[in-house]
């Protein structure tokens, strides 16, 4: 369906002003240090994509992403985005850092299937956990440079199992089973640290 044509489409839900607060302060943000007036979300949307490093910049500083580096360019645009060019060059990041950062009793996680009932974990819980797995796998011998690989469904354990690794420095790889047994790409994520 193209754009132009959603103005046809009977609105199932309309949230009232209780809904996105901080979507609505990130667009003050934008409009005030840029002197731009967007009037809804088409228009934040359209200024969006003109101004691509511009917003990736600003939802680096909105987001409070914790870096020991941060990056010298948010991405290339000489290069076409399909291409996947290198996003936030130079920046030094651990991912991990970055999803534990919070110790409260939030959720950071619902974990729900078919066959089972839906359980949350908090942040506070999510970070006990994955410093349980990090001290297992550092008493294992893994150390920040090594190459785990994982195959399993996505799950809690495997979620918990990634942060850990990614917490000590090493890289998560997971070969996930459900995108077929004929040919099971693998997915890496690296981080410097």
């Amino acid at each position: 369906m193209a754009v132009n044509n959603l103005a046809d489409v009977q609105v199932m839900w309309k949230p009232d002003n209780r809904y996105g607060k901080t979507m609505k302060n990130f667009k003050k943000l934008i409009e005030e240090k840029y002197n731009v007036k967007l009037e809804g979300y088409w228009d934040f949307h359209k200024w969006s994509i003109i101004h691509i490093p511009e917003l990736w910049t600003e939802m680096w500083d909105f987001a409070g992403v914790i870096c020991s580096k941060k990056f010298e360019k948010v991405v290339d645009l000489s290069l076409p985005l399909e291409n996947s060019p290198e996003w936030f060059q130079g920046a030094k990041i651990n991912i991990a850092e970055n999803l534990l950062k919070y110790r409260d009793d939030h959720i950071a996680m619902i974990l729900t299937g078919e066959d089972k009932e839906a359980e949350t974990l908090t942040y506070a819980q999510l970070y006990k956990e994955a410093e349980l797995y990090a001290a297992a796998f550092r008493k294992l011998g893994l150390k920040k440079g090594d190459v785990v690989v994982c195959q399993m469904s996505n799950r809690k354990e495997a979620v918990i199992a990634m942060i850990a690794v990614l917490s000590i420095g090493a890289v998560w790889a997971a070969a996930v089973p459900m995108l077929g047994s004929t040919v099971i790409p693998l997915y890496f994520l690296s981080f410097s640290v």
